[in-house]
């Protein structure tokens, strides 16, 4: 059995079931790129976002804010990375988003392949 990948200068590891947490997420379709506010949250650059409401959902995943475009986040960018039960807690948001939440697509997951959909598991106050 392969041993997980860390990388500590972010604190994640990846293949494993519950993801560092995400400042925000997405109430609707985003644009990858750019700092933005998402649910009353103004993300810049490397803040993490839970995006799960793409119109292509293949493009729905944990993603790094930066300037330019945003790249898929250390922990969520590999087909390891990701399987039916991944969860993950959102820190903020003005409404739905913030609490935690669960990958419901159907393995396997071929990341920019299949459609990744997310489920709340519970939301908070």
């Amino acid at each position: 059995m392969a041993s997980p990948t860390q990388d500590r200068r972010y604190g994640v590891t990846g293949n494993v079931a519950f993801k560092a947490p995400c400042t925000v997420a997405s109430t609707g379709n985003l644009t990858l790129s750019g700092e933005q506010t998402i649910n009353g949250v103004a993300v810049v650059t490397d803040n993490r976002v839970l995006v799960k409401d793409q119109t292509d959902a293949t493009e729905n995943g944990i993603y790094d804010v930066d300037t330019s475009s945003w790249t898929r986040s250390y922990d969520f960018n590999g087909n390891y990375d990701v399987k039916r039960g991944t969860l993950v807690y959102v820190t903020q948001g003005s409404s739905i988003g913030k609490g935690l939440w669960t990958v419901t697509a159907a393995d396997p997951i071929t990341i920019d392949t299949d459609n990744i959909t997310f489920a709340s598991v519970l939301l908070t106050t």
